[in-house]
């Protein structure tokens, strides 16, 4: 058994690699490299013009109650308290002009099936066909082992085109960012179980008050540097090559362990030279699906009738209004997620057609007087059919362990995914170091 204190490496700076790197803090000695001059990976906020913005991040994010076991459980470490960064508000399901219910004050599962039942603009008939649809889905998810995709599950159960769009589609497109020809039937199920399904408190929106940056990575970064992690930002690895007592060495230092928390699409230039191809082409396989952020600021207040207002037929999904976060009450925030499968808009027409949105909720509405588009083009890996997570054992006993939210066996490419990676991550180096 080995009891020397070991000396790791974490590279990637994302919520992945930091969680990794606060979970080993207290058990081994940190290096943490970033390529880039921030930490926060894909979830960060943008340095530079603001745009007279209270802030802008990389995206739009939208927590979970059910996010207690990554997210929350990172946050405790590093001392932030999720009630000063996030505006806890029970789940509230409203399409303009089409289904509108939000979760009632009961245990699950009666929150959601009263809050249905109570539903505005859906007849009764599609009320019980929504909660019988749900139900089947609960069936189907304990007794099928063979997953299939979302749509093709949604034929077999004669969805009817209302339901279509006003809810199993913005459903899906927002937890999975995957079209529903592709998406994985398993795994919103498993999304589903853990949240609304689960209890009432698990399906609560946790949304974000300040940016990304000061929720997770600066403090996170912070208690590293506090604890005598090494951080270097703005640093570039090179491939991984194993010294010859099989630790690793990476920019001219030794190290026993490696934790890789780098963007799928980047691990191919830093695995070692003699990596197997089935590795290699695992990561090459994988898909990615955008998502475009708008942020609009008018001259006006914004009366918005929802923290959450969504379209079932417009260029704008999903509109968050940031005065429910006691931010100004004229700034806006506008999701498209899986943005690369709609049509492409320049900036300014694409600016134009979310503002025509916006304006069939509030019709007095002048145009914005300043708007900001973020578009990051491969956000998320797709949450595809039987999606199989890489066989990593040749990385393992190479002292290398992949981590991010692409990899995690349930969710969607989530922060509660890249989080629990991160310390799957950790949690599996210090096992197989304490034994070898």
């Amino acid at each position: 058994m080995n009891t020397k204190r070991p000396k790791i490496a974490v590279i990637g700076a994302g919520w992945a690699g930091l969680s990794a790197a606060v979970s080993l803090i207290h058990r081994a000695d940190i290096s943490l490299f970033e390529a880039g001059r921030q930490a926060g990976g894909r979830a960060r906020a943008i340095a530079g013009k603001d745009d007279g913005f209270s802030f802008l991040d990389n995206g739009q994010h939208i927590l979970l109650g059910a996010y207690h076991h990554g997210v929350q459980t990172l946050m405790q470490h590093i001392g932030v308290q999720p009630e000063s960064a996030f505006l806890r508000q029970p789940l509230r399901w409203y399409i303009h002009e089409g289904l509108q219910f939000q979760t009632a004050s009961l245990p699950a599962p009666w929150h959601l099936l009263v809050g249905i039942l109570r539903a505005k603009n859906l007849s009764f008939s599609l009320k019980i066909k929504l909660l019988s649809d749900m139900s089947a889905l609960q069936r189907w998810a304990a007794h099928h082992k063979t997953d299939l995709t979302v749509a093709k599950w949604l034929r077999t159960r004669n969805v009817p085109r209302s339901l279509l769009g006003q809810f199993w589609q913005p459903l899906v497109w927002g937890a999975l960012n995957t079209p529903l020809e592709q998406a994985s039937l398993r795994i919103l199920c498993n999304v589903l179980n853990d949240g609304v399904w689960s209890e009432k408190a698990n399906s609560d929106y946790l949304l974000p008050k300040q940016d990304l940056g000061r929720i997770v990575a600066e403090p996170a970064l912070d208690f590293l540097h506090k604890h005598g992690a090494k951080i270097h930002l703005e640093t570039r690895v090179s491939h991984l090559n194993h010294h010859i007592d099989g630790r690793i060495e990476i920019n001219g230092e030794i190290f026993d362990a490696v934790v890789l928390a780098v963007a799928p699409y980047h691990v191919d230039a830093l695995l070692p030279e003699d990596t197997p191809d089935y590795i290699q082409t695992a990561y090459q396989s994988l898909h990615y699906h955008a998502i475009t952020t708008v942020y609009l600021r008018y001259a006006q207040a914004v009366k918005l009738p929802a923290p959450l207002t969504g379209f079932a037929d417009g260029t704008a999904q999903w509109v968050l209004h940031r005065g429910t976060l006691g931010l100004p009450d004229n700034e806006v925030v506008v999701v498209i997620s899986v943005s690369d499968c709609t049509e492409a808009w320049k900036d300014k027409d694409l600016a134009e057609k979310v503002h025509a949105d916006i304006k069939r909720v509030c019709p007095d509405l002048d145009k914005p007087e300043a708007v900001r588009i973020i578009t990051e083009k491969r956000a998320t890996t797709a949450a595809t059919v039987d999606f199989i997570q890489p066989d990593f054992s040749w990385l393992h006993h190479r002292r290398i362990y992949p981590a991010g939210d692409y990899l995690h066996p349930r969710y969607p490419a989530t922060l509660e995914a890249a989080v629990q990676s991160g310390f799957a991550a950790a949690e599996k180096l210090m096992l197989d170091l304490r034994f070898e």
